[in-house]
């Protein structure tokens, strides 16, 4: 199938878009590398010396087998899940605390903000659909003081959002992948969730925004294996730079 026919596909199965719901970290802000840095510090001196060493030589990342089982999730449901792998796979201690992990990962994270790089498209798509009038939102499992730091060097990315709903906000009862956030978001633009498309990286932001109604646009990290997302998203983009507004009616 060529991509003029994957355009016309998308135009009879799914009608015009009247918003468009951004998640924000790894969707319009490449904020994972950083957030895997900042978990692995935030376990201090109860991280053995060769873990450490381990995690430096590979950039500070977080292996793959746990990073893709937390990605979108809300620190409330993410958090227990590190701690658990890095007690059976790193040696941690045990006595380690959910909410000492969590303020320690924030703290970490919101003191690297600065060097927090937009993705790929993020600027030339929010362009776009400011230009074309569309209501654009933010729905993210960040917390707002989280929120607050990341956007100091990007404000042109957040300052055109008519709204921006975070992961602690009272009305977000549940955190991806149940659909509450992007339930809301939709609610305070005025726009059914029917008439909404929704930008996620990943799955459980997928299920988050496909369990509330909308229309979802996969941008998956490179790592991913991309055919997850077949059955959770109406398209998969590699990045931001490749989504074609004519074939969402915009």
């Amino acid at each position: 199938m060529t991509d003029d026919d994957d355009v016309m596909e998308l135009r009879k199965t799914h009608k015009a878009v009247k918003a468009v719901l951004f998640d924000l970290d790894g969707t319009l802000l490449d904020t994972e590398s950083l957030s895997d840095k900042a978990t692995i510090e935030a376990f201090g001196n109860s991280l053995p010396h060769l873990i450490r060493e381990e995690r430096r030589q590979d950039g500070d990342r977080l292996p793959w087998e746990i990073k893709k089982e937390i990605l979108g999730k809300q620190g409330e449901d993410w958090v227990p899940m590190v701690i658990s792998y890095a007690q059976k796979t790193w040696g941690v201690n045990s006595n380690i605390r959910a909410n000492q992990l969590w303020n320690n990962w924030e703290m970490n994270l919101n003191s690297f903000c600065k060097d927090v790089k937009e993705c790929e498209g993020a600027t030339k798509l929010i362009k776009m659909l400011v230009e074309k009038g569309i209501p654009i939102a933010i729905a993210t499992s960040s917390r707002t003081i989280s929120v607050q730091k990341k956007r100091l060097r990007h404000e042109h990315i957040f300052q055109p959002m008519t709204t921006i709903v975070t992961g602690d906000d009272p009305l977000v009862k549940k955190g991806k992948p149940a659909p509450d956030i992007y339930l809301e978001a939709a609610r305070r633009l005025g726009i059914k969730p029917e008439d909404c498309l929704v930008f996620e990286d990943s799955i459980s932001g997928c299920q988050s925004g496909k369990a509330a109604g909308c229309a979802v646009i996969a941008v998956p990290d490179s790592r991913m294996e991309k055919l997850i997302f077949d059955e959770i998203s109406d398209q998969v983009l590699d990045n931001l730079n490749e989504f074609d507004p004519a074939a969402w009616g915009l």
